[in-house]
């Protein structure tokens, strides 16, 4: 307004006195105004501040939540057995050796403690438990895999009739818990299950001339933290009772397509068939209904475990 004033500078003295009367008013108005927002801004953050500010301490909280989330346990890689102590130890995954045969036993299971880890050893020999041959060259084909909730190794031996006559007592060795025969529906192969006693990576090699299986695992102390899972499963049964038991519930699971079934012990060594397990209730309670709804005629339950949690007996 002052700007217009300057321009009609020529024109009349009343209309000058107004127009400045105006613009004084106006100025005044407009110190006031400042003089508030002052004020509001000194005293509390105006509507956009409050809204920036709960969107910078939300992604904070999703900054945090996504740092403490914790990953499930990776099944690692496959790797050959070597025919000598490398010094190659793998936190997860599987080994596998020897030849595809058939009409081997396993002799003796030997176990010792060394300085720096722990031994399993399983001796391979001809013939079956009936007539005993001679210690074999090369093992029999194996499979071991190191699994997790629960920690344990799987021996999953070919070409081998019947099962060993005595499981070794394991209850003095510090990482090695305790051994136990694994259901298994043939034959010509059986399955053996290592329990461990806390975080380990293991080794595997091979021994010929005589033939051998040698585990070796030693503990690590900077093994990740891994979340919990919700295993989908059945109750436990004694071991007597199993057979049928067992693989009629496996059969069951994999004809609804089942990808991770295993049989598992419970703490007082009964055993029971696990579907799979999830990373959330909610995952596991949801394919628990799936499978009901099926037409599975026995009861599921599902049970909440760690790493290495042995899972709990449930009648």
């Amino acid at each position: 307004m002052r700007n217009d004033h300057f321009l009609i500078g020529l024109t009349s003295f009343t209309f000058l006195m107004a127009a400045t009367a105006c613009s004084n008013d106006d100025s005044n108005v407009t110190s006031e105004e400042q003089q508030n927002v002052s004020e509001v801004s000194d005293s509390e953050p105006t509507e956009t501040e409050e809204d920036l500010n709960k969107v910078e301490d939300d992604e904070m909280v999703d900054e945090d939540t996504e740092e403490r989330e914790l990953e499930l346990v990776e099944e690692g890689e496959e790797r050959e057995a070597s025919t000598t102590k490398e010094d190659y130890y793998m936190q997860n995954g599987t080994f596998v050796g020897g030849e595809i045969t058939d009409g081997r036993s396993v002799g003796d299971i030997n176990q010792g403690a060394h300085d720096g880890y722990e031994r399993l050893v399983l001796d391979i020999y001809e013939g079956s438990y009936q007539e005993l041959g001679d210690p074999a060259d090369i093992p029999n084909y194996f499979e071991i895999t190191k699994e997790a909730y629960p920690s344990r190794l799987i021996y999953t031996l070919a070409g081998i009739r019947g099962l060993p006559e005595e499981i070794p007592e394991l209850s003095n060795m510090e990482l090695f818990s305790h051994m136990s025969v694994v259901p298994y529906f043939s034959d010509a192969t059986i399955q053996l299950a290592v329990y461990l006693q806390e975080p380990v990576e293991f080794e595997v090699f091979e021994m010929h001339n005589p033939a051998k299986i040698v585990t070796d695992i030693r503990s690590i102390s900077d093994e990740n933290e891994y979340a919990p899972v919700f295993s989908v499963r059945t109750a436990s049964t004694s071991q007597g009772d199993t057979v049928d038991a067992i693989q009629s519930a496996d059969s069951e699971f994999r004809e609804r397509d089942a990808d991770q079934v295993r049989t598992l012990h419970s703490e007082d060594n009964s055993v029971f068939v696990e579907e799979g397990y999830y990373s959330s209730l909610e995952e596991a309670e949801e394919r628990k209904i799936e499978l009901e709804n099926d037409g599975i005629d026995f009861d599921l339950h599902i049970e909440e475990r760690g790493t290495h949690d042995i899972p709990k007996y449930i009648k």
